[in-house]
């Protein structure tokens, strides 16, 4: 008989217990897909980025050659400058050689005027040429200029682009830490409740039936009630404090289990004889008897009991089958289970899927 109701007990647990693990899985499988999709936008970037850099570099590189193209250009001008300028200092010191024959000449004959034209012509020439080298030169200056801002303006975006390379990539390995936080975090809710089941299963021994995976205990009614009443029998009290006491100072003295509990809850329950009203009521007034009889163990603990106790009737929302038939003996009970606080699990996950966006 109490096979068959731990067996129904379990069963309901395990039902629980799989919606609870197939929602983690779920949420565990988002955020792997998360960091999937992430990780590929990021390599996506991270070649779109390097095929950049390598156009950068292939327009640079002509951009060089174009430069020691002009340099060359602008050291073939300046040589045929000087070929120029060497031939204005000929053409000057034939210019004065030819003044000095024209002065010792003046004194015998006069030049004809054709000789003169020609003069003023090769003097006209010569400034012209001067002109024309100088000219050139000017705009070999300002072209070579223009190209040497052009490069600097391209190596400029060049580290720009290795900039925002080394951010994507320190945002990348935040985001891979952040998942390894919260992985952490889920698998040791996990191993709170095993550590709070074990130290249960020690302090009370074999004195009580306890949940192996809830950690919840099962107290019969009629060991702690009358038929019909919530005044707790004089002769149950030594046993409820030999249990309930040992129970609570597991969960409340220990502050790395007592920090993850997010409540603690009695629940009073009826069979299915009468009114579903009249069994809430009495079921509820069980729960508070049980709970005032708590706060009567301790007085100094009144401060955590009412963070944590709460107490609650289920009627015969709740009872136990046994071949298919109500076990009436069995569903009057009061059960006293914990239930661990999953907010900071889920804040984690929370502010890495923000960060993720």
């Amino acid at each position: 008989m109490r096979y068959n109701r731990s067996r129904s007990s379990d069963q309901n647990f395990w039902v629980s217990y799989a919606d609870l693990m197939a929602g983690l899985l779920f949420v565990f499988i988002l955020l792997i897909g998360a960091i999937v999709v992430k990780y590929v936008y990021v390599q996506t970037d991270l070649k779109g980025i390097k095929n950049d850099l390598e156009a950068q570099k292939k327009v640079l590189h002509i951009a060089q050659l174009e430069l020691s193209q002009k340099q060359r250009d602008f050291l073939r001008l300046r040589s045929d400058m000087n070929v120029t300028s060497a031939s204005l200092q000929i053409a000057k010191e034939l210019l004065s050689q030819k003044e000095s024959s024209l002065d010792e000449a003046t004194a015998r004959l006069q030049l004809s005027d054709r000789e003169i034209e020609n003069l003023k012509k090769l003097l006209l020439d010569t400034e012209l040429a001067r002109d024309e080298v100088k000219g050139e030169l000017v705009a070999s200056q300002m072209e070579l200029g223009t190209t040497t801002n052009t490069l600097k303006l391209k190596e400029g975006e060049l580290a720009l682009l290795s900039a925002k390379l080394l951010e994507n990539t320190a945002s990348h390995q935040q985001l891979v830490e952040d998942l390894n936080l919260t992985k952490s975090r889920i698998k040791n809710l996990t191993g709170i409740r095993i550590k709070v089941v074990q130290e249960l299963k020690s302090k009370l021994g074999k004195k009580i039936n306890i949940d192996p995976n809830s950690g919840a205990i099962r107290l019969p009614s009629s060991v702690l009630f009358d038929v019909g009443s919530f005044e707790l029998k004089p002769e149950a009290q030594k046993q409820l404090k030999e249990t309930l006491q040992p129970y609570l100072d597991v969960l409340l003295n220990d502050d790395t289990i007592r920090e993850n509990i997010d409540h603690i809850v009695i629940e009073g329950h009826t069979d299915s004889d009468g009114s579903y009203m009249h069994n809430l009521d009495l079921s509820q007034k069980r729960a508070y008897s049980v709970m005032a009889f708590i706060y009567s163990l301790d007085e100094k603990r009144t401060a955590l009991l009412q963070k944590y106790l709460s107490a609650n009737g289920r009627s015969y929302s709740d009872r136990i089958f046994k071949n298919g038939l109500e076990d009436k003996e069995a569903s009057r009970r009061i059960e006293i289970k914990f239930n661990l606080s999953n907010k900071k699990a889920i804040e984690e996950i929370e502010t890495f899927l923000n960060r993720k966006e």
